[in-house]
């Protein structure tokens, strides 16, 4: 391999209405970093208290079906969701629960050393996936 990847920069997601989307994932902890703010791009890049980033691309119209890439019949190649590490599931639960956000899949008890899976979607049906590590 001619170069080495260090680490994930940003996952870039896109949505209908920035306010709305941006009200979401202020939810969660992101916040606008106001140097990755491009309305030429339709682009606003966000970033978590952790250092974790996201681009909101708001040129989205919504889609009849749902998420065209996970609820339509024909499954299309693209990205269908982004996944996050926590610390805790019972605590995002009952924060999920609190916010009055649902959870649409989970949790769940997979392999692989985690507690997989919490899904949740936001206003615009893109898919979120919480998980914990488990030890042990």
């Amino acid at each position: 391999m001619p170069f080495d990847t260090l680490k994930l920069d940003h996952v870039g997601i896109r949505v209908t209405d920035l306010a709305v989307a941006e009200a979401f994932y202020g939810k969660l902890g992101f916040v606008r970093d106001p140097e990755e703010f491009s309305p030429a791009a339709r682009a606003c890049g966000l970033v978590h208290p952790t250092g974790l980033r996201i681009h909101l691309i708001y040129n989205g119209e919504a889609a009849d079906e749902g998420n065209i890439l996970l609820d339509a019949p024909i499954k299309r190649p693209g990205y269908t969701h982004a996944a996050f590490v926590i610390d805790s599931m019972d605590e995002l639960v009952a924060w999920l629960d609190r916010q009055g956000i649902r959870i649409s899949e989970g949790p769940l008890l997979m392999g692989h050393g985690r507690r997989n899976v919490c899904f949740i979607r936001d206003p615009d049906l893109n898919v979120l996936e919480f998980n914990e590590i488990l030890s042990g």
